[in-house]
């Protein structure tokens, strides 16, 4: 369906975004020049997916699993939650 060559720029391009996060990751500072929106998006999305919430085939239930209904509102905040949990007795 595509050409091997766009293939090729994409697979190119996402790495460059891919190896800014690894950076950020390894240096464990911001980086001197702010990042662009897609790779700021990609590295949310990085972040979000090793949430445990957010794991194939994992049902998390907890008292502080994460859980969003609305479709709109996990786009929102990038696929990031975190439930609310309590301590002690509700009296």
């Amino acid at each position: 369906l595509v050409p091997a060559n766009y293939i090729k720029q994409a697979r190119q391009a996402r790495q460059a975004r891919e190896s800014l996060l690894k950076t950020l990751l390894a240096q464990r500072r911001l980086p001197e020049h702010g990042w662009d929106e897609p790779t700021l998006k990609l590295a949310l999305a990085e972040l979000a997916a090793l949430d445990s919430n957010t794991f194939v085939g994992n049902a998390g239930v907890g008292e502080r699993e994460g859980r969003v209904i609305c479709p709109l509102v996990a786009a929102r905040h990038f696929g990031l939650a975190h439930g609310i949990g309590r301590s002690g007795d509700i009296a």
